[in-house]
């Protein structure tokens, strides 16, 4: 009979904590009115997207670059994406809440029809669908544009990146062991790619 109870407690309290689960996720779903909007990025939208990157650069291993951007160093790089190869901000208002780029996979020619994408979302924002809105607009944008392939290079602990691009169709292509080196420790690199 102790073990019949004890299962129907770990079942309430697995249930509970699915509910609370689900509560937090509604509560952090805005409106539709509150919906963060997908757009073409604007100079005006170097601070907070070097401010997204730079957490991510200085305090995670969603990246493996290691140097945060200054603001000369933000402005070229925004300046450098053209229409080719775009940047997309998700703007809930004023505040920009994630960004995504597409970016040259190698400078030599014969590689120009295929795109690297990059897709960052601020911490409080994960988990709301903003990274599948913002991959889900760089991909169809590298659909109009011709390019025949994306690639993602993301590490190998990053399960959240890893599974937003599975779910969009991404499949893992390669696999490097032990080729960064950031925040004291070895990182593998897990190459995904789609042909669009």
């Amino acid at each position: 009979m102790e073990l019949s109870d004890h299962l129907v407690r770990l079942l309430v309290t697995e249930r509970l904590e699915s509910a609370r689960a689900d509560a937090r996720r509604r509560a952090l779903v805005p409106s539709a009115a509150d919906r963060p909007v997908i757009r073409r990025a604007r100079p005006d939208d170097n601070t907070p997207i070097a401010a997204i990157w730079n957490r991510e650069v200085v305090g995670t291993i969603a990246t493996t670059d290691t140097e945060p951007r200054a603001p000369a160093a933000q402005a070229a790089w925004l300046a450098a994406h053209t229409d080719e190869y775009p940047v997309v901000v998700a703007a809930a208002g004023d505040e920009v809440v994630a960004f995504g780029s597409l970016s040259p996979y190698r400078a030599k020619p014969s590689y120009r029809f295929t795109v690297e994408d990059s897709v960052y979302v601020k911490e409080r924002h994960r988990g709301t669908g903003l990274g599948a809105q913002i991959l889900g607009e760089l991909l169809a944008h590298a659909r109009g544009h011709g390019h025949h392939s994306v690639i993602a290079r993301i590490t190998s602990e990053n399960m959240p990146s890893l599974s937003l691009h599975r779910r969009h169709g991404f499949q893992r292509a390669g696999y490097e062991r032990q080729v960064a080196f950031k925040l004291g420790r070895w990182l593998d690199v897990v190459t995904l790619q789609l042909l669009l």
